[in-house]
């Protein structure tokens, strides 16, 4: 393992770099800065890719079984779904202000792995449970980041409509594009979300025998679809815009933040985690 813990540790080193150049960004509102950390960041992405894979070869199945894997995919997850966006619309504001936070998950990855964690549980090695767990977990990244641009929607209207711009919301998309950057991100969560969702039931049919419709993170699952579903419905089939719809992109990130931890730490359910 400790080829793997080298490449794990350059991962982290990548993001570091990235996370630095994105504060020296905040600092100065430099592009060339951003760019720089964007580099940083998709060596990153390339050094954790090649750990899962090679993770996830050497022990034969998903890497998704334990703290240190979870994390390092939520890393990953997360720096896969910034540069998809930032290939869609260049917000450099927006970029490094995630940067950071990609930074510290795979910190705590690469803590978490130094204690030696074996999985979970012995059901978290079955590859459709993994396969589930992958999918939710980008879904998740993605409507992290869509309810960030959401949060910034928001506060840049408010300016706007209060004629208060202060000078960092010069450096952010029209808004515009940040309403579209925020539908780019929560479509791509709803239909991961919906994909992991599915094999989910598949296999609570195969292992448990039925589906525990009681279970909260089961509801706490649908209901996150449902308020999605929402969004896209006032959106395009009643032409709701702005503030009306951001409203739904929020709400669904809490409740799916609840329902990614809250479960576990506030009510019982069957999932492992």
């Amino acid at each position: 393992m400790k080829g793997l813990d080298i490449l794990l540790g350059l991962a982290v080193a990548a993001y570091g770099l990235g996370a630095a150049q994105a504060f020296r960004y905040l600092a100065y509102l430099d592009p060339a800065l951003e760019a720089s950390a964007f580099r940083w960041l998709t060596w990153g992405i390339g050094l954790q890719a090649v750990f899962l894979a090679a993770l996830g070869g050497s022990q034969g199945y998903t890497p998704v079984t334990n703290l240190s894997e979870i994390l390092s995919v939520l890393a990953f997850s997360l720096g896969v779904a910034l540069a998809l966006g930032r290939s869609k619309v260049s917000a450099p504001l927006l970029s490094v202000l995630f940067l950071p936070f990609i930074f510290l998950l795979s910190v705590f990855s690469l803590v978490a792995a130094a204690k030696g964690q074996g999985p979970m549980s012995s059901l978290l090695t079955e590859p459709l449970i993994a396969l589930h767990i992958f999918l939710t977990l980008l879904g998740y990244s993605f409507f992290t980041l869509g309810f960030g641009v959401g949060v910034t929607y928001w506060l840049q209207e408010s300016q706007i409509k209060r004629h208060q711009l202060r000078k960092w919301a010069n450096h952010l998309p029209a808004l515009d594009s940040l309403e579209g950057l925020t539908v780019f991100f929560t479509g791509w969560g709803f239909l991961l979300w919906a994909a992991g969702l599915f094999m989910g039931i598949f296999q609570a049919l195969k292992v448990w025998g039925g589906i525990p419709c009681s279970d909260p993170k089961i509801l706490g699952s649908f209901s996150v679809l449902l308020i999605y579903a929402a969004f896209f419905l006032g959106r395009w089939g009643l032409g709701l815009r702005g503030k009306k719809t951001m409203v739904l992109v929020l709400a669904g990130y809490f409740l799916a933040l609840f329902t990614f931890l809250g479960v576990q730490v506030f009510l019982n359910s069957r999932h492992v985690y």
